[in-house]
C-alpha cells in the first residue's frame, strides 16, 4: 500500500503525519473524496482562507533565543501551494540564520469535524512538531499549542500564532513558556509579504 505522508517546518524540526493511504490509482481517487468527512474540492471558509495564500512570499524575521543575547534577523522565502483537492496548504520555506541556509516544509489543514486548524512542520535538522488550534475571528488568527524538545532534552511548552493581516500580509509568531516563571516569551516574529 502506498502511504501519503506529509510533514512541515518550524524553528523546531522533524515530524511525520500520515494523512491517508491508497491501494491503487483507482482507490486513490476515492480516498481524496473523504478526509474528515469533507469533499476533496474543499469550499468552506477555512479551506478558502488557506487557498488565498497560494503564491510566493518574502519574510522578514526576528529571532530572540535569549534575553541576554541580541536578536537575530533573517530574510526568508515562502512558496504556498494547495494539495489533496484543496484540503491542505503545503509551504516550502528557505531561510538563513548566521550564514547557514535552512529548508523547511509546513503542511496546514482544517479539520471541519473538530473545527480546528492542524499543522505539521519539519526543517533541516532538529525535532519536528505537530500542532492544532482554533481560529479567532476577532483577531483573524489561528493559535496552536505544541511541545518541543530543546537541545538540552527539556520539553518546552510552545505556542504559534498565525495572523492574516490582509491579502498581501501575514504574520507568524512563536512563543515559548519559560519553565522557571511559566511566562510566555516571543522567540520568533516573521512578517510575510506577498511577492507581486
Amino acid at each position: 500500500m502506498k502511504h501519503l505522508i506529509f510533514a512541515a517546518l518550524s524553528s523546531g524540526g522533524i515530524t511525520h503525519v500520515a494523512l491517508g493511504q491508497a491501494a491503487s490509482p483507482a482507490s486513490a481517487e476515492k480516498a481524496t473524496v473523504l478526509v474528515s468527512g469533507q469533499p476533496a474540492a474543499a469550499s468552506d471558509k477555512f479551506h478558502r482562507l488557506l487557498a488565498r495564500s497560494v503564491g510566493d512570499w518574502t519574510g522578514q524575521a526576528t529571532m530572540t533565543f535569549s534575553p541576554k543575547a541580541p536578536p537575530l534577523t533573517s530574510t526568508s522565502t515562502l512558496t504556498n501551494t494547495m494539495a489533496m483537492g484543496g484540503l491542505f496548504q503545503v509551504s516550502e520555506i528557505v531561510y538563513t540564520i548566521n550564514g547557514q541556509q535552512l529548508h523547511g516544509i509546513r503542511v496546514t489543514g482544517y479539520d471541519a469535524d473538530k473545527k480546528i486548524f492542524t499543522r505539521a512542520m519539519i526543517q533541516d535538522g532538529g525535532n519536528g512538531v505537530a500542532m492544532e488550534g482554533p481560529w479567532d475571528e476577532a483577531t483573524q488568527s489561528m493559535t496552536m499549542r505544541y511541545k518541543q524538545r530543546s537541545s538540552s532534552g527539556r520539553e518546552d511548552e510552545m505556542k504559534e500564532v498565525y495572523t492574516i493581516v490582509d491579502e498581501n500580509t501575514e504574520v507568524l509568531e512563536i512563543y515559548r513558556q519559560e519553565p522557571t516563571t511559566n511566562k510566555e516569551a516571543r522567540i520568533l516574529h516573521v512578517k510575510w509579504t506577498r511577492n507581486h
